[in-house]
């Protein structure tokens, strides 16, 4: 796992750089969004590696329940995650959005079968 989130960080500090360069004033707004991402892919992990122990004590229903949480938890802080991003610290929604989704598509692509 720590592979995957140093690939993100990685792409995150690349996205931050890419404004910088076309003109942005701070590398907050990408910084956030990348960090998003990173807690996102924590909290799976954590979510599957919990589904994977109840599956092993013979608890499919739990393991399955556990997955679903997970999926409400992960969905509702990335969804409060950019409103508090946008509207409270005012960070630029563009920039948020698109560190957010590459950092993602990072994760996706540099993910492996045993990342858990």
């Amino acid at each position: 796992m720590l592979r995957v989130i140093t690939y993100q960080s990685l792409v995150t500090i690349a996205v931050a750089i890419m404004f910088l360069g076309l003109g942005s004033n701070e590398i907050w707004s990408s910084i956030f969004g990348g960090i998003i991402a990173v807690v996102n892919s924590l909290l799976l992990a954590r979510s599957v590696n919990n589904a994977g122990m109840a599956a092993s004590e013979q608890k499919t229903a739990k393991g399955a329940l556990m997955l679903v949480k997970g999926v409400f938890v992960r969905f509702t802080l990335v969804l409060l995650s950019f409103y508090i991003g946008i509207v409270y610290l005012e960070l630029n929604a563009l920039e948020i959005l698109v560190a957010f989704a590459l950092a993602q598509l990072g994760y996706i692509f540099y993910r492996t079968e045993s990342i858990y």
